[in-house]
């Protein structure tokens, strides 16, 4: 049986057949355009690749156009010349009133690549070598090994504050090469945008070169902390490694030689002290003499100072000798020593900030002078005036030194005492030592003015002063009311209640007389009355009126004795003894019953 299609059944396979005939075209197509892309681009990479880089075109920077300015130093220099050339023939075919504008662009963009590529030359860093280690160390090695790791110390953290400063820089820097850009992609075509662009070359180069200066002072702070590092190390094994080297008499010609100086520098802060008091300050010549003298009073303070810290090193040195030798030394005056030596450094630590601070600001007051109009003289004090400043702070600068020297010869000390006479002995001295130092510090403190009532000032000192002598008062006034209370215990009500009467007043002019010693201890003069009673008639007057009052009322109470301790009173509902006449918010304080 023959079955026959009609048109309609035939139309679906005919369209499935149309589609994937297109589909295999299209694959076909896709195919051969993906083959000849290849083979037109690996051509074009190789010679890409093989070519030298190309300059940036200014009408259409590229993501990458930097990469023409990177590499070695003598494949980019070259370049850069004749790039820079390039822009020098452009410049000319900008409008007349733009040519000047990126002149000055163009030099401000040739200084930055000049300092790029003298940032990419030989860059080498000079290599710090520290002694290698001996056997043994004497003070004097110790000492100086010291200065090396300060120094180092010193340079690392200078070294820091440039690493952290440039990283502020390269943050500037990279801020204006995006704001650069950003105004590069705004710009419309022709001379706008060939300024943007060279503006946009300028705030890149300078961010290369911050970005190169930050990478070589962070590789510079690198190899300053490692070397800081084991001067530290070097330092710790000197100290474990001190071998007495100086005999007892050369160090006691040395401490001898220190006191004379100590002396000298003291006589010559009383000459310096008295010359800086008696100047005439009514002419500018005259005050600015005057700020001469007063400088070189300051300079001779910083001369006394570094004196006493020669001499407790000195000092230091010679007990350290004696340990050991085994000279069988004093540890209790060792002990004294050391507390005197740990006062220097505290009083070196608290004085010296005021006298740099001083010191600089002198210098800042000498150097900000207008010297226009002085005649000869007055010249010639200013440049005395910066001379006595400069050389105080570099006496600052040594004073400190020293200090750290002392510091590092009391560790040698302490260590040296605890290897002579034990642990325990030193553990006490230690305490012993922390004990006098904590009262030291404490007795300082009671030294400092807290505040002052009229001319007089009042320190921690009168403070503490003044409650004492309270406290000794009340307790002397218990000790009066409980032996007169013992008095009459065996009497008769009357005669309790005049005892009553006398201990009470006994503790009012206790208290009142203690008062007034208390505030005679501190500095206060009582011998102008008419003032304190003033003062009392405004305090009454503002805020005591209760107080005034309660106590009167107390006072009458105890002195015509309508009622007085012992007696029974009724009170409403209530029904009590009266225990206590005072000055309190109400007369009859207590009841019981």
């Amino acid at each position: 049986m023959i079955s026959l299609r009609g048109p309609s059944e035939a139309r679906p396979q005919h369209r499935l057949l149309l589609i994937q005939m297109k589909i295999s075209r299209l694959t076909r197509l896709l195919s051969l355009l993906i083959a000849i892309l290849i083979t037109v681009a690996s051509p074009a990479q190789e010679v890409e690749d093989g070519d030298a880089p190309v300059a940036p075109d200014f009408t259409s920077l590229q993501t990458n156009w930097w990469s023409y300015f990177e590499g070695p130093r003598e494949e980019i220099e070259p370049r850069t010349d004749e790039f820079l050339g390039l822009l020098e023939t452009q410049i000319a075919e900008l409008a007349v009133q733009n040519q000047e504008i990126a002149q000055s662009v163009l030099d401000a963009v040739r200084a930055n690549i000049n300092a790029y590529l003298a940032l990419l030359g030989d860059t080498a860093l000079v290599e710090q070598e520290l002694p290698p280690p001996a056997v043994n160390y004497s003070i004097d090695d110790l000492l100086s090994l010291a200065a090396v790791a300060r120094d180092a110390r010193s340079s690392a953290a200078d070294e820091q504050l440039e690493v952290e400063r440039e990283q502020r820089v390269l943050d500037g820097a990279t801020r204006q090469r995006d704001a650069a850009f950003r105004d590069y992609v705004d710009a419309a075509e022709g001379d706008e945008q060939w300024l943007t662009a060279l503006r946009l070359l300028q705030a890149r180069s300078a961010q290369e070169i911050s970005s190169r200066r930050l990478e070589l002072l962070s590789l510079r702070l690198e190899r300053g902390t490692e070397y800081a590092e084991e001067a530290a190390v070097l330092v710790d094994l000197a100290k474990d490694l001190l071998a007495a080297t100086t005999n007892s008499t050369e160090l006691n010609d040395r401490v001898t030689a220190n006191e004379a100086d100590v002396e000298n520098a003291r006589a010559e802060l009383r000459a310096a002290q008295l010359a800086a008091s008696g100047l005439d300050v009514d002419t500018a010549q005259g005050r600015s003499q005057q700020r001469l003298e007063q400088q070189r009073f300051l300079d001779a303070e910083v001369q006394l100072a570094r004196s006493e810290v020669a001499l407790a090193s000195s000092r230091a040195q010679f007990w350290w000798t004696l340990l050991e030798l085994d000279a069988t030394p004093d540890i209790a005056e060792i002990g004294d020593l050391a507390l005197g030596w740990t006062a220097v450094v505290r009083s070196m630590g608290q004085q010296a900030p005021t006298w740099q601070r001083d010191t600089e600001d002198e210098l800042l007051a000498v150097q900000t002078v207008n010297r226009d109009g002085l005649d000869r003289a007055s010249r010639r004090l200013l440049d005395q005036r910066l001379g006595t400043a400069q050389e105080t702070l570099a006496d600052l600068g040594l004073l400190g030194a020293s200090v750290a020297d002392l510091e590092l010869l009391m560790q040698v000390v302490d260590s040296a005492t605890a290897e002579y006479s034990g642990a325990f002995r030193s553990w006490l001295t230690t305490i012993n030592r922390f004990a006098r130092t904590a009262y030291g510090r404490i007795a300082e403190l009671a030294d400092v003015t807290l505040f002052s009532v009229g001319e007089t000032p009042v320190t921690g000192g009168d403070i503490l002063r003044f409650v004492l002598i309270l406290v000794v008062a009340v307790l002397l006034s218990r000790g009066i009311r409980h032996a007169i209370r013992r008095v009459g215990a065996g009497q008769n009500s009357g005669t309790q209640a005049s005892l009553y009467t006398v201990g009470r007043l006994s503790h009012y002019a206790v208290v009142i007389v203690a008062l007034f010693i208390a505030l005679s201890s501190i500095g206060l003069d009582f011998g102008n009355l008419a003032l304190v009673a003033g003062a009392l008639s405004v305090g009454i007057g503002f805020g005591l009126q209760g107080i005034v009052n309660n106590f009167v009322s107390g006072l009458v109470l105890l002195f015509e004795r309508p009622i007085q301790a012992g007696d029974v009173v009724e009170v409403g509902a209530l029904l009590g003894e009266v225990k206590r006449i005072g000055i309190r918010s109400s007369t009859v304080r207590t009841f019981d019953g």
